[in-house]
C-alpha cells in the first residue's frame, strides 16, 4: 500500500481555477519551475498553468489524482490564453454592473475563461454567503457560456497572486503544499508577541502572517521551564519576588522585588509558586525586547 507522502506531484497555478492545484508527476515529465502547461483536470478539461514546484510530497486527500500534465503550452496555446484574456475584461465590467444592480455585498477580483473559451469562472471575495442565482443566470444569458462563481478568502487569494511579505522573502502561503493551515492568537501569545499591534502581526493579505506558526512548537517546549507570569520565585540567593516577564528564547525571568526590578537567568531561580489568583492574560508577555 502506497503511504499518502509517497505521491509525487507538481504545484500548478490554474489560472482558470485561480488556485495552486496538486497534479501526478509522471515518470520521464521534466518540467521546470516557471514552465507553462496544458494539463488535464479532474473533470476532464485542459486548462493551462504554471509550474511552481515539482516533486512535492503531497497528502492524497490534497491529490489531483485524475489529473495530468499534457504538454508544455504551445504557441498556440498562449495565443488563445491572450485573446482570452480580451473577453475577460468585457465579462468582468459586465459583471461588476451586475453586482451593482442586484446590491450584492462582494467584491470581484477576476474573471478568467477557460482554455477553451466555453466557461467563465468569476472569482470574488465576501465577508459573507451570497446569494447570486440571478447574477449567474444573466451572466449565462448574457455571454452564452458555462458560468461558474467561486469564493476565496484573502489568504487565497495572496497565494495565487504571489508577492513578497515585509521579510523580503516571497510569501510563505505561495509555497505550502495542500491547504493552508489556520493562524490563531494563541499562537501569538504563546510567543509573547501579543502587544506587538495587528499591523506587525498581519500579511499582506491582512490576516495573521503564516510564518508565526513555525516555531510555535519551540516556543511551546521553551516555555515550560519558565515561571508563568505573577508567580512568585525565589532565587539562589535567598530573595524572593514576583514575576512580571519572560524571554522565552533566551530563557531569562525578570522579577519585581521590595526593592527593585531586575532581570535574572532561568539557573537562578530555584523554585516558584503558581499565582493564587486569576490574572488578565493580555498582561503577561513573553517578549525579549521587554528585559
Amino acid at each position: 500500500m502506497t503511504k499518502s507522502k509517497d505521491i509525487k506531484a507538481y504545484g500548478v497555478s490554474s489560472f482558470y481555477h485561480y488556485r495552486i492545484l496538486y497534479i501526478p508527476m509522471c515518470d520521464g515529465d521534466g518540467y521546470e519551475n516557471g514552465t507553462t502547461v496544458v494539463f488535464c483536470d479532474n473533470e476532464g478539461n485542459n486548462e493551462i498553468g504554471e509550474v511552481i514546484a515539482d516533486k512535492l510530497s503531497v497528502e492524497k486527500s490534497d491529490l489531483m489524482e485524475s489529473s495530468s500534465v499534457l504538454r508544455k503550452a504551445t504557441e498556440h496555446d498562449l495565443q488563445r490564453v491572450a485573446a482570452n484574456k480580451d473577453s475577460s475584461a468585457i465579462a468582468f465590467e459586465a459583471c461588476k454592473e451586475l453586482i451593482v444592480k442586484y446590491a450584492l455585498n462582494m467584491n470581484l477580483i477576476d474573471a478568467i475563461y477557460s482554455l477553451d473559451g466555453a466557461r467563465i469562472n468569476f472569482i470574488f471575495t465576501s465577508d459573507e454567503r451570497v446569494d447570486f442565482r440571478e447574477l449567474v443566470k444573466d451572466l449565462a444569458k448574457k455571454f452564452q457560456k458555462q458560468i461558474h462563481l467561486q469564493q476565496i478568502g484573502p489568504r487565497d487569494k495572496a497565494r495565487v497572486v504571489r508577492g513578497y511579505g515585509r521579510c523580503g522573502r516571497k510569501l510563505c502561503c505561495a509555497g505550502a503544499v495542500g491547504k493552508l493551515k489556520s493562524i490563531t492568537m494563541d499562537m501569538v501569545r504563546v510567543q509573547g508577541m501579543s502587544n506587538k499591534g495587528s499591523e506587525k502581526l498581519s500579511g499582506v493579505c491582512g490576516k495573521l502572517m503564516c510564518c508565526l506558526a513555525f516555531e510555535v512548537k519551540e516556543y511551546e517546549e521553551l516555555k515550560k521551564n519558565l515561571p508563568p507570569y505573577a508567580s512568585e520565585v525565589k532565587l539562589a540567593d535567598g530573595r524572593t519576588g514576583i514575576v512580571k516577564g519572560v524571554d522565552i528564547l533566551n530563557q531569562k525571568v525578570r522579577v519585581a522585588t521590595e526593592d527593585e526590578f531586575f532581570v535574572t537567568e532561568l539557573a537562578n531561580i530555584k523554585s516558584f509558586k503558581l499565582p493564587k489568583n486569576e490574572y488578565n492574560k493580555s498582561d503577561e508577555s513573553g517578549n525579549a525586547d521587554i528585559l
